[in-house]
């Protein structure tokens, strides 16, 4: 029997708030981010232990000194729930459907630049890719991050800098096709969200009184309105129905929850090389690898990348009661070219498994041509 993966599409009852490592506190401002895979993880797994009967202070006191895996059994839930997988989350538009699932939005890959001189009636740039050089060809002062890479080259004589915004499926397919996508199919941040901004005081916690020049500031996530979360759960052989009756989740910080409806999984677009034609893979989500920018399982595979940036993760460790420890991992949007796929590559490009299952590490394939 084969793994189940359904698609759900999360819709927030309020503003939500995702931090991250940083203190915050009375007299401080904060900034919410995008949610990572494990705050959507996290808030999946909880919603399951807590269906199929987890006693969660015992489990506190099972994770401290035994393997997850034991901790759950020793918990009261079945050991199959250890297996449950989780995708995402990606920003999504609802009201552009197919069938019933949303379009589903994916981080721009850093490959795709547009010139800095701006078309005067549209204050838009033209559009390029960026591509490996081509082979038997040298850059002057080129010192490669790691022996052999190529630098990745434009064929432009403008300057250019990275678009940033989201691509919708068919900007997906074209990019993955190795085409410049058609600039409607790109999405501005600021079509699928904004910010809330709210102020607040500190309380005295024994007299609930206002602690005086205590103020805060906190700015919270805003989705407009057609704009959804979507993710994905797998679920082991036997267990496709576990999430049947889920209808809220707790996500978004401060009591905050989003409503879950149930969808057919997204059909991500995919390419496979053929002919001359060679694979690269592109990241929909945030990874951490050990070895700093690049995943592991592509090492001897590599021939060029395009990484826009880290993000820095931290959260609070339930379970153990504790914050958990600050990574530094890749930004979604990140590209890493290829000479050749990998055998048995899995679903995710996260060095371990525990990071595959919360959902880092996610990728798209398409094909880039070597000349």
């Amino acid at each position: 029997m084969s793994t189940a993966r359904i698609g759900l599409c999360l819709e927030p009852l309020d503003v939500l708030f995702f931090r991250d490592g940083r203190p915050f506190a009375a007299a401080t401002r904060a900034t919410s981010g995008q949610p990572v895979p494990q705050t959507l993880a996290g808030a999946v797994w909880t919603a399951l232990l807590t269906k199929f009967g987890c006693d969660f202070e015992r489990l506190a006191e099972e994770v401290r000194r035994r393997p997850i895996r034991e901790a759950v059994l020793a918990a009261g839930t079945p050991e199959w729930l250890v297996e449950v997988s989780v995708r995402g989350p990606w920003l999504a538009r609802s009201s552009v459907t197919d069938g019933d699932g949303p379009d589903v939005l994916v981080p721009a890959p850093a490959m795709l630049h547009e010139t800095k001189k701006k078309d005067a009636a549209t204050a838009q740039g033209e559009l390029h890719s960026l591509w490996p050089l081509e082979t038997g060809m040298t850059l002057p002062g080129w010192r490669p991050p790691a022996p052999g890479l190529r630098p990745l080259w434009v064929r432009t004589t403008e300057a250019t800098e990275i678009v940033y915004g989201y691509l919708d499926r068919a900007g997906q397919a074209a990019m993955l096709e190795g085409r410049v996508p058609p600039r409607e199919h790109i999405v501005r941040a600021d079509e699928l969200f904004a910010y809330d901004h709210r102020t607040g005081i500190g309380v005295e916690p024994d007299r609930l009184t206002a602690e005086e020049g205590q103020i805060y500031a906190a700015s919270f996530l805003a989705l407009k309105p057609g704009a959804c979360l979507y993710a994905e759960i797998v679920f082991p052989p036997g267990h496709a129905d576990a999430a049947t009756g889920l209808s809220t989740l707790h996500f978004g910080g401060e009591g905050r929850r989003v409503a879950v409806r149930p969808v057919a999984p997204f059909a991500w677009p995919d390419q496979k090389p053929a002919g001359n034609r060679k694979p690269f893979v592109w990241l929909t989500t945030p990874a951490h690898f050990q070895d700093g920018w690049r995943p592991r399982c592509l090492r001897n595979h590599l021939v060029a990348a395009a990484v826009p940036g880290d993000v820095a993760v931290s959260g609070w460790d339930l379970a153990r009661g504790g914050p958990k420890p600050t990574r530094f991992g890749v930004a979604a949007g990140s590209v890493y070219f290829l000479d050749s796929m990998p055998s048995n590559l899995p679903d995710s490009l996260a060095d371990s498994d525990e990071d595959r299952r919360q959902g880092w590490g996610c990728y798209l394939q398409g094909v880039w041509t070597d000349d």
